[in-house]
């Protein structure tokens, strides 16, 4: 696996009155052109919910992961 797909997901906001919430999944991808098309997959919004996502070349070690950001 030589790419990360890095997925920033935020929730919450003005729109529902509460703080938002910031994740951040790093999934393991096997190629560049993989990574890219599992990113088009993740391209939505909605009013409470916002997604971005971004595809980098993986660090030595580096574990897939999810983080509050």
């Amino acid at each position: 696996m030589k790419f990360m797909l890095v997925v920033v997901i935020t929730m919450g906001g003005p729109v529902i009155g509460k703080d938002e919430l910031t994740l951040e999944l790093r999934i393991p991808q096997a190629s560049e052109v993989e990574c890219l098309k599992s990113a088009d997959t993740f391209k939505f919004a909605l009013p409470v919910i916002s997604m971005d996502t971004r595809c980098e070349p993986r660090k030595v070690g580096e574990e897939p992961s999810i983080e509050t950001v």
